[in-house]
């Protein structure tokens, strides 16, 4: 008798108002999870659960969406911010502290990336046309996405994620990192000199990305291997929780696998 399947790594996917629905997202980051051989679950990050809940679960992937109130970092605000959420905004930043804290692996896409960012300390960048020019459209003055190329850094688990030292990817964001948590290191830049990946060193479960995988990863294998990552580290965080908790010793990592 064939063996039952192991259980589908569970990756929540944060959940905000969108279309004036309370609790929406777009339909592209679920089907990017399924493609890659995850279980994709919906949820409110405002949820008064949510860290409970985010600890039954194998990964977390922190999406895009409005601005963060610049109160979390300590900057004062201008008329550039927009659809802003205090209570989202406290949610996530606790959700991206939570899950790292119990070793969940963690995708950031654009507002994401800024969420984790915030979360160990650092500081956005208000609105980059004002700060960085705009010799790099990171959005069309229609504020729909655009399309620009990026690099990565060498030696990177992004580059080696990608297999590639510079992609195009899609970008649809006004803010960005400017001081970087210390926590954090940079693994892709824009040609001005935007930081557009991060990763955390000594932690292979943490990647964040400042633009929007989910928009092109259907037809473009290198933004679907972002995806096929992190359910691949969230199988084998499961895997190691399940052994633990029945006493079996876990697999051995081998040198050089800890990215993997």
């Amino acid at each position: 008798m064939k063996p039952p399947s192991p259980p589908l790594p569970i990756v929540a996917l944060s959940a905000y108002e969108r279309n004036g629905e309370p609790f929406s997202l777009a339909p592209e980051y679920a089907a990017a999870v399924c493609r890659a051989g995850g279980l994709p679950v919906l949820f409110p990050p405002q949820c008064p659960g949510g860290l409970d809940f985010i600890l039954r679960c194998d990964a977390l992937v922190l999406t895009g969406g409005g601005d963060i109130s610049p109160d979390f970092y300590g900057v004062a605000a201008d008329e550039s911010i927009h659809a802003v959420h205090p209570d989202r905004d406290a949610a996530e930043i606790a959700l991206a502290r939570a899950a790292i804290a119990q070793g969940l692996p963690l995708l950031g896409i654009c507002r994401g990336m800024q969420i984790l960012n915030v979360a160990l300390g650092g500081t956005l960048h208000l609105d980059l046309p004002k700060t960085v020019g705009t010799h790099v459209p990171h959005r069309s003055s229609s504020l729909t996405p655009v399309a620009h190329s990026v690099e990565i850094l060498a030696g990177s688990t992004l580059a080696r994620i990608l297999g590639k030292n510079q992609v195009c990817i899609s970008s649809w964001h006004h803010q960005a990192v400017a001081v970087l948590a210390l926590a954090l290191r940079v693994s892709a830049q824009a040609v001005d000199g935007v930081i557009e990946a991060v990763e955390m060193p000594g932690n292979p479960d943490v990647l964040a990305v400042q633009w929007h995988p989910e928009h092109t990863c259907a037809n473009d294998p290198a933004q679907q291997a972002l995806f096929r990552w992190l359910v691949e580290r969230a199988r084998k965080g499961r895997a190691r929780r399940t052994a633990s908790s029945s006493g079996q010793a876990g697999p051995v990592a081998q040198p050089g696998e800890e990215g993997r």
